[in-house]
């Protein structure tokens, strides 16, 4: 072969490989874009439609629809128009939307790892513990003050006999030096366990206390898996009696009771209800959302019951939803969040009064076992977005 045709063939491979280099330049975005698709559970042809649309929106970036709320947002209201407009249900349409929707609310609970906490020091002064003392069971308890360690109030528990109770609080000496487990729900956030000493005991503006050593181990016990929202939907309940269940059926509402709903996520909600009402109930709820009517399926986990009120909070969770009505109900979801409300979180006027069910709830506990066995009930209800 001569010196020419040596040439010509380097020339032509040296023409390729920029043709290929320019081609991947030009299309690298658009690779990533599919890449992330099927890494996030999307078929080919669904990852195309979705880069269809987002260049439809004129959406500089492409590649923000894998962490953006409000990118998401506006691909699904486009997605469920073109659905709309075609006059189609079609089932791969409402595929493609749950997929969307599945993303979106993985993006807003991979926001909430930014507000978990790595130490002790970041716990903020009124945080509400529960202190589990070797050999004694649990108490309660709550931090006065943080700094080179935490102080916390001395701890009670509170001992029912028959209808009346009291509180038992023991003296500062016998806490010192003991190794205890401390458990605490954070307000927008998880529950977190973690193993300390008492280091001394003392004062704090004028309130006898322990001091607690700083710790970098703690353990989240849990994270949600739900987003949720507030709200004040008129909804009706019905008692499910038979374990044969339709669940595409509607029911008269007069056969109903009705109720509010004060928040609510694909896998729960809080319900409001007139009288007093027993945990464990198996339930439906239904209600509209628009021109759709929604039916939620479920177990009602446990019970609030304000006497003077006459009323109940019940914490259901979801084991059932069709899946385009799922759909509906996330769009419901995230429109309000949109809104102004944060993801995951309820409005701020209701925190006190849920923070002291958490307290309720834990000052009930007497042993570390009942702790444990109560904080895996709560680990499922909080993962359908609901607080106790």
């Amino acid at each position: 072969m001569n010196v020419k045709a040596v040439l010509l063939i380097i020339f032509i491979v040296i023409l390729v490989i920029v043709g290929l280099l320019r081609l991947i330049s030009i299309f690298s975005e658009k690779i990533a874009f599919y890449s992330y698709g099927r890494e996030n559970g999307f078929r080919f042809s669904e990852t195309g439609i979705i880069w269809k649309t987002v260049k439809k929106l004129g959406i500089l970036d492409p590649l923000s629809l894998y962490e953006s709320i409000p990118t998401l947002n506006r691909v699904i209201a486009m997605v469920l128009s073109e659905l709309r407009r075609e006059g189609a249900s079609a089932t791969g349409g409402q595929v493609l939307v749950s997929k969307l929707n599945k993303l979106r609310t993985k993006v807003a609970l991979e926001g909430d790892e930014n507000s978990r906490i790595q130490t002790t020091a970041a716990l903020e002064s009124g945080q509400r513990l529960s202190v589990i003392f070797p050999g004694r069971g649990v108490y309660s308890s709550i931090v006065l003050n943080n700094g080179r360690r935490i102080e916390i109030e001395l701890p009670k528990k509170i001992l029912r006999v028959g209808s009346s109770s009291k509180s038992e609080i023991l003296p500062p000496n016998q806490w010192k030096g003991k190794t205890v487990t401390v458990y605490m729900w954070r307000k927008g956030d998880a529950c977190y366990a973690f193993d300390t000493t008492v280091d001394d005991s003392g004062s704090f503006e004028g309130k006898p206390c322990i001091m607690l050593n700083h710790t970098g181990k703690l353990d989240r016990i849990q994270k949600r898996q739900a987003v949720r929202c507030s709200c004040s939907i008129d909804a009706f309940l019905f008692l499910i009696k038979s374990s044969d269940i339709d669940y595409s059926k509607v029911d008269p509402e007069a056969d109903g009771a009705k109720c509010v709903l004060e928040d609510v996520s694909e896998s729960g909600a809080l319900i409001c209800l007139p009288g007093k009402a027993k945990s464990n109930m198996r339930i439906k709820i239904q209600f509209a959302i628009g021109s759709t009517t929604i039916m939620m399926f479920g177990i009602v986990r446990s019970v609030e019951f304000n006497k003077e009120k006459n009323e109940s909070k019940l914490h259901f969770e979801c084991t059932y939803i069709d899946d385009d009505m799922r759909n509906t109900l996330l769009n419901y979801i995230y429109n309000r969040l949109s809104l102004g409300d944060t993801a995951g979180t309820v409005k701020e006027e209701k925190k006190d009064a849920e923070l002291e069910a958490d307290a309720n709830l834990l000052d009930e506990i007497s042993s570390a076992a009942e702790l444990a066995e109560k904080t895996e009930a709560v680990q499922r209800n909080k993962a359908g977005g609901l607080d106790l």
